[in-house]
C-alpha cells in the first residue's frame, strides 16, 4: 500500500506539472493516476486523482466533465475533514461556475475557500483567492476594487517569492488598465508577466501572455509588436493544441489583416476562426457523460442525417459573417480611396 500511494502522488505531480507544458501528456498522467488510486481504495488518493482530471477538463474547456470530477472531489473532502482539499477544490469549482456565467454560486465558492485558507493560514490560497475574487469584482465592472484585491494577492506572491502567483497577479492588474484603456500601464504588466512565465517555462499561460501583448499592441497601434507575439501565440497554441488560444490568436489575426488591409490574409484566419470555435463548442457538449439514450430505435444512418443538419445550420452562419466581412473590407477600401 505504501508503494502504491507513492506512485498515486508521483502520478499526480506529474500531471499537474505538465499542465501548462502539455495538455496532452498530463492527461495521460492523470488518467494512470485515476486508476492507480481507485486501486488503493483510498479517499484521500481518490480525491486527488478527480481533482486533477477536474483542472485538466477545465483547461480544455469541457465544463461539464470538470464540474462533474470537482464535485466528486470535494463530497471526499468533506466526508473526511480535509479542509485544505476542500478549500483548494470550492477554488477550482468557483473557477468552473464563473465560466458558465454562474456568479452567485462562484462568489459562494471563492469566499468559502477563503475562509477554510484563512482559518488554516495558507498564504499561498488565500491570494489565489483574493484573484478569483478581484476577477468577479473585475467583471462586474468594479475595476477599482478589483485592481485592490489583485495587489493584495501580488503583495503575498512578492512575500513568498512565488513566480506562478506574481505573474498571475501581474497579468489581472493589467487586464485593469486595459479597461482603463491605459495600453503603456497594461502593456508593462503584461510584460512583467511573460517575463516570470518564460522562466516557468509555462507554456500555456505564456500563450496568454503573448496574446495579451498582442491585443495591447493593436490598440497603442504598434504593430511590428503586435505580429510577432501574434506569431509566437499561434506557434506555441498550435503546438500545445490550446484550443482557446488558437481562438484567440486566429481573431487577433483577423483584427490585424483588416487593419492592414490585407483581405485574403483576413478571410484566411476568419474562416480558422470559427471552424476552431466550432470544434471546441462540439468537444463542450461532453456527450461521453450526459448522453442519456432515450430512443434505441435510432439507426446509424439516422444519427448521422441529424449531425449534418446541425451543421448545414453552422455552415450557412459561417457564409453570413463571411458576406459581411467581405462588405467591411469593400467599405474600408472605399473609404481608403
Amino acid at each position: 500500500m505504501p508503494d502504491d500511494s507513492l506512485k498515486v502522488m508521483e502520478l499526480y505531480k506529474r500531471g499537474f506539472e505538465e499542465r501548462t507544458k502539455n495538455i496532452q501528456n498530463a492527461f495521460v498522467f492523470a488518467k494512470a493516476c485515476e486508476s492507480s488510486a481507485l486501486n488503493t481504495k483510498s479517499n484521500f488518493l481518490i480525491a486527488k486523482a478527480n481533482n486533477l482530471l477536474g483542472i485538466l477538463y477545465f483547461k480544455t474547456g469541457q465544463l461539464g466533465k470538470a464540474e462533474s470530477f470537482q464535485l466528486q472531489a470535494l463530497n471526499i473532502w468533506n466526508k473526511i475533514n480535509n479542509k485544505e482539499g476542500a478549500g483548494l477544490t470550492l477554488t477550482n469549482l468557483g473557477n468552473i461556475f464563473s465560466n458558465k456565467n454562474q456568479k452567485v454560486d462562484a462568489e459562494n465558492a471563492y469566499l468559502q475557500a477563503l475562509q477554510l485558507f484563512n482559518e488554516l493560514n495558507n498564504e499561498k490560497q488565500k491570494a489565489n483567492a483574493l484573484n478569483n475574487l478581484g476577477i468577479l469584482k473585475f467583471e462586474n465592472n468594479e475595476v477599482a476594487i478589483a485592481k485592490r484585491y489583485f495587489l493584495q494577492a501580488y503583495q503575498i506572491g512578492e512575500k513568498l517569492n512565488d513566480y506562478e502567483l506574481k505573474a498571475l497577479s501581474l497579468n489581472n492588474i493589467g487586464e485593469t488598465y486595459v479597461a482603463e484603456k491605459n495600453w503603456d500601464e497594461a502593456w508593462a504588466y503584461y510584460d512583467d508577466a511573460r517575463e516570470l512565465r518564460e522562466l516557468m517555462d509555462n507554456q500555456i499561460d505564456l500563450i496568454d501572455s503573448y496574446i495579451n501583448l498582442a491585443s495591447v499592441s493593436l490598440e497603442n497601434n504598434k504593430i511590428n509588436d503586435a505580429k510577432n507575439h501574434l506569431i509566437k501565440a499561434k506557434k506555441n497554441s498550435e503546438e500545445q493544441q490550446y484550443a482557446e488560444g488558437k481562438i484567440a490568436t486566429y481573431e487577433l489575426f483577423l483584427k490585424f489583416y483588416l487593419i492592414t488591409n490585407k483581405s485574403d490574409s483576413a478571410l484566411l484566419y476568419q474562416r480558422l476562426f470559427y471552424e476552431e470555435k466550432l470544434k471546441l463548442i462540439e468537444e463542450s457538449k461532453d456527450a461521453e457523460t450526459n448522453f442519456i439514450p432515450t430512443d434505441n430505435s435510432k439507426t446509424e444512418q439516422q444519427i448521422i442525417a441529424e449531425l449534418k443538419n446541425q451543421n448545414y445550420v453552422l455552415y450557412y452562419l459561417i457564409a453570413v459573417l463571411s458576406v459581411f466581412l467581405l462588405m467591411l473590407i469593400y467599405l474600408l477600401f472605399r473609404q481608403k480611396k
